[in-house]
């Protein structure tokens, strides 16, 4: 009866840890997220108390007349309880299959690594222990009866503390893993979990030979492992110990990694940002230079056009010669006055500048360009996060444009505008639909550096999720639509602190 409530206990804490290893580490589908966490619990506990208890399916497993079979038939028992928990990990929970087997190996890893580990040095005790009291009954010290009572109570508190030894190593690998896997197993990549799966396996080929290699029986003798090598006692443990390090410090590694990365990007981003309020003084230098030489050049044309007229005046009717010359500097002036117009005015000068140099960029290469933008004044959105993303999707959309052929077919539309608390920028250009290339749901580039490519929408992507907003696209056709959404928050230009430029 105590190895019965001692085996429930070993159980339902084995399958509370897989469950604490699972936590905001991969999520439940929608539908299972009230009965999602019992249901796995009830799985991985049943099967695992299933193939241990029930003589039936000892008998179908294992050929228990061969100590070397019982051996190496216990791999059957440890892949049907991964496929078992997979199938039910691929039911409940969200993601790739390829995260799913990649957690279930890192538990099952840490399961068995700890087990070893801990086997080895209770193996070690417990044999001690029964010597000293088999010396002690050939002394006379204890009656058999003594002997086999002392036996048995060895026998079962070694295994109480061998399984709560095993439950405390295992919680305490679980939770350093736990510390540096700081995002969600479904969104690493492919290649992160090629990485990652690297120690798992290794930990499984060598629990797998260790399984093996544990009994040899030769007739009706049969030897231990350790029996055979004495050394194992330390190489075991030692070779397990390894083993976990290897999976928390993985998980260490690749989370350094992410964060490098995530430094670099910002770095990008920040060095973006830096480019285009570069841009944006010096469009507005250009709009300054051409104001104050504007006003230089006025009063000579002022004067010009008094002492043409003056000179005309006495002969009553001025002469078409004259005429042709007011003109031509009347169109002289009117062109001047344009290339310094702001034909965008949106209420704030970054976006101001940003649009009317696209236009400008645009009219250059023959590509239609025009739409509405009101600035969020009310929204508590930053003039250059929103900057950003126009800057971008207008960039993109112009680079679709260039490699289109047909002239009359090139176009760019946007639209920005409140609704509520939120701000919408959508921005619809003209495309080579057959171009277009799609790759997990996003665009996939088709220009040789794919590391440089994509900064932008990164960029977007990172600005536009600052503000709790979504970014989506659609293709249809020969168009291509952006639309950008980004909440804001109500209140007065003061509230908001000042906006750059």
């Amino acid at each position: 009866m105590r190895d019965l409530v001692l085996d429930l206990a070993e159980y339902s804490i084995r399958a509370a840890l897989l469950l604490y290893l699972c936590k905001d580490i991969i999520l439940l589908k929608e539908k299972y997220r009230s009965v999602g966490k019992v249901l796995f619990f009830l799985q991985a506990f049943l099967v695992s108390f299933c193939l241990s208890h029930f003589h039936v399916l000892n008998r179908l497993l294992r050929d228990e007349e061969n100590m070397q079979n019982i051996s190496s038939h216990s791999i059957l028992s440890l892949i049907v309880v991964f496929l078992c928990s997979f199938a039910a990990m691929d039911i409940l929970y969200q993601g790739k299959r390829l995260a799913k087997i990649y957690l279930l190996s890192v538990y099952c890893t840490i399961l068995e690594m700890v087990r070893f580990m801990l086997h080895s040095i209770w193996l070690f005790i417990t044999n001690a222990c029964n010597m000293r009291m088999y010396d002690r009954a050939v002394a006379g010290e204890i009656d058999v009866d003594q002997f086999a009572r002392y036996l048995g109570q060895i026998q079962f508190w070694g295994m109480l503390i061998f399984s709560l030894g095993t439950a405390l190593c295992m919680y305490t690998v679980i939770r350093l893993y736990r510390r540096y896997q700081i995002t969600l197993v479904t969104d690493i990549s492919r290649e992160g979990l090629r990485f990652l799966m690297l120690i798992p396996v290794i930990g499984t080929v060598l629990d797998i030979t260790w399984r093996i290699l544990f009994y040899y029986q030769k007739g009706a003798t049969i030897e231990f492992l350790y029996d055979r090598h004495g050394s194992m006692y330390v190489v075991i443990p030692l070779v397990s110990v390894l083993c976990l390090a290897g999976i928390v410090l993985s998980s260490r590694i690749y989370a350094e990694l992410l964060h490098s990365e995530e430094q670099k990007n910002s770095l990008l981003f920040y060095k973006q940002q830096l480019t285009d309020m570069t841009e944006h003084v010096r469009e507005l230098e250009r709009l300054y230079d051409g104001i104050r030489g504007m006003r230089h050049d006025i009063n000579n044309y002022v004067a010009d056009m008094e002492q043409l007229l003056y000179s005309e005046s006495g002969k009553g009717r001025m002469s078409e010669h004259v005429q042709s010359e007011a003109r031509e500097y009347l169109r002289n002036m009117q062109n001047a006055a344009s290339a310094l117009s702001l034909r965008f005015g949106t209420g704030n000068p970054v976006t101001d500048v940003i649009l009317n140099r696209k236009w400008h960029i645009c009219a250059q290469e023959n590509i239609l360009f025009g739409g509405e933008f009101i600035y969020p004044a009310g929204l508590m959105i930053e003039a250059f996060d929103l900057g950003i993303v126009l800057n971008n999707a207008l960039d993109n959309a112009i680079e679709a444009c260039r490699k289109i052929r047909d002239d009359g077919r090139r176009e760019i539309s946007f639209r920005g505008y409140e609704k509520g608390p939120m701000f919408f920028i959508v921005v619809e250009n003209s495309c080579d639909g057959s171009a277009l290339r799609f790759k997990d749901g996003r665009i996939k580039t088709t220009k040789a550096d794919e590391a440089v490519h994509g900064l932008g929408m990164s960029n977007m992507k990172r600005c536009v999720e600052k503000y709790y907003g979504t970014m989506q696209f659609e293709a249809a056709g020969d168009k291509f639509t952006l639309t950008v959404m980004m909440q804001g928050r109500e209140g007065s230009p003061d509230q908001r602190g000042g906006e750059a430029l």
